[in-house]
């Protein structure tokens, strides 16, 4: 029998961002009560870095999946990409455009393009392994 892909739990991903948005300011004061100058900028930092989040589960959970489905080029493909290529590249390019900003929305631009790829390969994928 083909494989059965789990549901999507939809509202755990939202509520995460709320919870890292509204824990934003006490996280930041734990490790920043030294230096009252750094603060307004880690909780803007963290504000923008923590949108990564949702969607960091998916490819983490699509790379997964092809380990568990002994497809181990495509989920070293997805990994590597998202942690290597598209996060460096990320890195490198967005602070020239955007600033400091750039280098927090680095990440969400590298999972952004890790779940394209995620998508991508699920999608050419499913027939090979007889997945909805």
């Amino acid at each position: 029998t083909p494989p059965e892909v789990p549901p999507v739990v939809v509202g755990a991903g939202p509520a995460g961002l709320f919870a890292a948005l509204l824990l934003a300011r006490p996280l930041s004061l734990i490790f920043m009560s030294k230096e009252p100058t750094l603060l307004p900028v880690t909780i803007r930092a963290f504000s923008i870095y923590s949108l990564s989040f949702l969607m960091a589960g998916y490819n983490i959970y699509a790379s997964s999946f092809f380990t568990a489905l002994n497809d181990g080029f495509i989920s070293a493909l997805i990994s590597f990409a998202r942690t290597l290529i598209f996060e460096v590249s990320a890195v490198l390019l967005l602070p020239l455009v955007l600033g400091t900003d750039g280098v927090w929305s680095a990440v969400i631009v590298a999972e952004l393009a890790a779940l394209v790829l995620s998508a991508t390969c699920l999608v050419r994928k499913r027939k090979k392994y007889g997945y909805a």
